[in-house]
């Protein structure tokens, strides 16, 4: 699920910059190119050589990413960006406390194995409650969300039912793809394919490329490394950390942009959530 629909509803980055930017000669896509490859190394490095900050990097970076996807068409549009980053920030930093802790048996060796550090179960949960208290005490002064926080803790109950019963990465796998990742892609086929016909099998072309390219990027350092099946979970979910990363950075620029849009760009609205 991750290898196919989760990487693919990031696969369209470059299209993307095009469509907001209206710039689509080969110049401005190969310096786009080569800029979005430089993030995911930059991704990588930050792993390799700073593995705990890298880590917490990503978990503040993802909190933020599936906050945003989720909550943005719930919350007000002149609510103060600081206010929407703070219940962002919350939401997903709930969603992680409530699978590390449901899942603390594998995640704390994950951690160890990429990190070095011991993460205690006290620790997850203290993340998860202060997340879960950030979430519902900002979306309070939200009058859009504070409609939906019922529904949102219900689902945040049956997500923790969905954790506690199966391994971390399926867990996580379900939550990316089915909460994530195709809410995400179905922004993003409106905003690359307004009136657009056959805009799946467009999108799905246009993100093949990537798509393989990620996967033997993957392969070709597990197996040219020549690693143990118990050092997987770890490359994979650093692997997943440096392609987020750029990712995250564009749609955040996309945001930024059409809040604060341009004569040259007043065309190109309605932004997807990651």
């Amino acid at each position: 699920m991750i290898f196919s629909v989760g990487i693919i509803h990031g696969a369209n980055d470059l299209q993307l910059i095009q469509k907001k930017t209206q710039k689509h000669s080969q110049l401005f896509f190969f310096t786009t190119l080569l800029m979005y490859i430089g993030t995911v190394l930059v991704g990588i490095a930050l792993f390799y050589l700073l593995p705990g900050f890298g880590l917490l990097f990503f978990v503040g970076f993802s909190a933020f990413h599936f906050g945003e996807q989720h909550l943005e068409s719930k919350l007000e549009i002149d609510l103060s960006s600081f206010l929407k980053a703070f219940i962002y920030i919350g939401y997903g930093a709930a969603i992680f406390g409530l699978l590390f802790t449901l899942q603390w048996g594998e995640v704390h060796q994950v951690i160890y194995l990429i990190s070095g550090q011991f993460i205690s179960k006290q620790s997850t949960e203290a993340f998860f409650f202060i997340g879960l208290g950030i979430f519902v005490i900002s979306g309070l002064f939200s009058p859009n969300l504070r409609g939906w926080l019922f529904f949102e803790i219900v689902l945040l109950a049956f997500l923790g039912f969905l954790f506690s019963k199966a391994s971390l990465i399926l867990g996580f796998g379900m939550y990316f793809v089915v909460w994530h990742s195709i809410p995400s892609m179905q922004d993003q086929l409106a905003f690359l394919y307004p009136n657009g016909r056959k805009r799946e099998w467009k999108y799905l072309k246009s993100s093949v490329p990537y798509w393989i390219l990620s996967l033997v990027g993957l392969a070709g350092v597990y197996f040219f490394f020549d690693l143990r099946s118990v050092a997987f979970l770890p490359l994979f979910f650093s692997f997943l950390a440096a392609i987020t990363f750029p990712h995250t950075v564009v749609m955040g620029w996309l945001k930024l942009s059409e809040e604060k849009p341009s004569p040259s760009s007043s065309n190109a609205s309605n932004i997807p959530s990651k």
